[in-house]
């Protein structure tokens, strides 16, 4: 599993929206505008992948401003770590001081449990036997005891 931060993301952003837009961002910013109306001072809300509609940066290159939003977000770390699931989070502190008042953080985590047949754990088993890799052998062995029962 990886965790990112906030300049974790905004670099893996630069990379892929260089890439897919064909132009390099001047600047990524997280946006101060709240799209929220019902937000109260000292509230801190809340968005994350459902919430995928949520305008969260501003992306500035030579010419112009565009948004970026949740869903893009997502989006550009999928296509960074392919084959993984994204989990993102963005925090709105309405009390904290504008420059620290939004926080973004993605967790990336990858399915590397790998469904193996009774016959490939077989030839694994006899692997590690070769090896004489014991803590491996163990493993192996109580997945096949866990297929068979």
């Amino acid at each position: 599993m990886i965790t990112l931060n906030t300049q974790g993301i905004k670099e893996v952003l630069h990379k892929q929206i260089t890439k897919f837009f064909e132009a390099e961002p001047v600047m990524l910013e997280l946006t101060q505008d709240i799209q929220n109306n019902d937000a109260e001072a000292g509230q801190t809300l809340h968005f994350s992948n459902p919430h995928y509609w949520v305008k969260v940066m501003d992306c500035s290159f030579e010419s112009y401003v565009r948004p970026v939003i949740l869903c893009e977000v997502i989006y550009f770390l999928k296509k960074e770590y392919m084959d993984a699931e994204v989990e993102v989070n963005v925090d709105i502190d309405l009390s904290a001081p504008a420059d620290e008042r939004i926080t973004i953080s993605a967790t990336i985590s990858f399915n590397d449990q790998v469904e193996l047949e009774r016959t490939e754990l077989n030839n694994l088993i006899d692997l590690a036997l070769q090896l004489k890799d014991k803590e491996w052998f163990e493993e192996l062995s109580s997945r096949y005891n866990a297929i068979s029962a």
